[in-house]
């Protein structure tokens, strides 16, 4: 096993420490994956690919390679979108990011993993991504963040600019875990085109002082996006969410599912879905659940259907966790705080969630340490 470990960090340049780290937000070893990049601080950390069908290059990197990239860099997101933007547009180092591309008609076998490392406190981190999916590409990707123990405070920002081809697929699961006070800003771009499939999990679980996420999904004639939420606050956690979905093709459709809970932080999220075509339908769902009296959560969908053919629908709720199944499963024999995890678990679905078995039982650790505030 010392062998195996020694070889591996001397392949990737990773400590043993960032391994585990990374491992906690879905790592695994490169020789399992069609392709791997890691950033870490202002630095790409590493890259490595398994697939041909897979290209990995710094984004710095693919600018200069494909004068094409340029044309799509800050084409999804405006420069000046605001103050936070656009402090990272202006900068005058070359961009940091990755640029992912998987070819026209890959089936790609094993998933890509995409990981990005805060190592240095207070350090401020920009980052800018891109990825494209040829036309009739299938393909499986994983991201996550992560810090180390030591690091408390600091900001990251990324911005991500993805481009679904006609008839493409991507599957994706992305897990954070940030430190207690840090400020994280968040703005994803993503084009789904003619007959394209997007289909997404996102894990914001961890303590953190604030976070600001903000994404828009434009979904091309026949395309179809579907995307699930899992959001928890803790005390002292403030996380602010903004979407917008525009289903702008005929036949366009879209289910986005929200499950936001709170043990005394704040949530707000905003999501507005507009159908812009004939014959396109979509689906808000945001529930909330309150752990108890401390907390808040402010949840706004909203409908616009711009053509008279559009079929939009949502549904909302929020409220306390259920006294009568704490009650029933205490009465099994459960202690309480086993009795509202399997309560907390089970309306977060995450039975549904598309992750491997060893995220899975990783987020549900995450889940109670985040709400005995541990994490």
């Amino acid at each position: 096993m010392a062998t195996a470990l020694a070889s591996r960090q001397s392949r990737t340049g990773l400590t043993t420490q960032e391994t585990e780290r990374m491992a906690r937000v879905g790592y695994v070893d490169d020789a399992e994956r069609a392709g791997t990049c890691i950033i870490a601080d202002q630095g790409m950390r590493h890259i490595s690919v398994h697939d041909n069908q897979v290209e990995i290059l710094p984004l710095a990197d693919a600018l200069k390679r494909y004068a094409w990239v340029q044309d799509l860099m800050f084409s999804l997101i405006r420069p000046d979108e605001d103050e936070t933007v656009r402090q990272a547009a202006e900068t005058t180092d070359a961009p940091l990011g990755h640029f992912v591309r998987v070819m026209e008609g890959a089936k790609v076998r094993l998933p890509v993993q995409l990981f990005t490392l805060l190592e240095t406190p207070q350090q401020r981190q920009f980052i800018h991504n891109i990825t494209v999916v040829e036309k009739g590409g299938e393909v499986e990707m994983i991201t996550g963040s992560a810090v180390p123990a030591s690091v408390h405070a600091g900001h990251h920002v990324s911005l991500s600019e993805s481009f679904l081809r006609e008839g493409a697929s991507c599957r994706s699961i992305s897990i954070e875990q940030w430190g207690l006070d840090m400020e994280v800003h968040s703005y994803a771009r993503n084009r789904i085109g003619k007959g394209a499939r997007s289909s997404a999990s996102n894990i914001m679980m961890s303590p953190l002082r604030y976070h600001y996420s903000q994404s828009r999904t434009e979904i091309e004639e026949d395309g179809a996006s579907n995307d699930q939420s899992v959001i928890f606050a803790s005390q002292g956690t403030t996380r602010v969410m903004e979407s917008q979905i525009h289903l702008k093709g005929r036949g366009a459709r879209s289910e986005s599912i929200t499950r936001m809970v709170t043990a005394g932080g704040s949530i707000t999220n905003r999501n507005m879905l507009i159908g812009e075509a004939p014959g396109t339908k979509g689906f808000l769902g945001c529930d909330g659940l309150k752990l108890g009296a401390d907390g808040e959560i402010v949840s706004i969908p909203g409908l616009d259907a711009k053509s008279s053919e559009a079929q939009l629908s949502h549904e909302a709720s929020i409220g306390m966790i259920s006294r009568e199944k704490m009650a029933y499963l205490m009465a099994t024999g459960l202690s309480e705080e086993r009795a509202c995890d399997l309560i907390l678990q089970g309306f977060l679905k995450l039975d549904q969630q598309q992750m491997p078995d060893a995220m899975r039982a990783e987020v549900k650790a995450m889940i109670a340490a985040a709400k005995s505030g541990s994490m």
